[in-house]
């Protein structure tokens, strides 16, 4: 049996929950379509003194990092899918959500990522 899934009418290419290595460690997906299209994605987490919460993004040729600053424990993430490329003249969407989970005595921690890629 094969089960495809989608959502909105776009079709979900890739799904899956990580725990990173370290708590403020990165993400990298490496994405390769059939046409030799390559995109590298990287999410990296990081904390400044700010204190404020936000997603600042690069993109250097074919690689797109999202780095994720002063992501809490309760959980953050995008609250809309991305656009980060057309592939074939479909567009290619991606979102994920953070959490830190540990014990905050010990100070120890692992950051648990889920993520979705859709495709038009």
């Amino acid at each position: 049996m094969q089960v495809k899934l989608s959502s909105q009418k776009r079709e979900i290419i890739s799904h899956g929950t990580v725990f990173l290595f370290e708590e403020n460690g990165d993400l990298t997906l490496n994405i390769n379509a059939e046409n030799s299209f390559e995109l590298v994605l990287t999410i990296k987490f990081a904390e400044d003194i700010s204190q404020k919460r936000r997603i600042e993004t690069d993109l250097s040729g074919n690689h797109l990092e999202i780095t994720c600053i002063n992501f809490t424990t309760l959980g953050t993430g995008m609250t809309a899918p991305l656009e980060i490329a057309i592939i074939d003249g479909k567009k290619l969407y991606f979102m994920f959500w953070s959490y830190v989970e540990g014990n905050e005595e010990n100070k120890t921690k692992a950051r648990k990522v889920e993520y979705t890629l859709y495709s038009e």
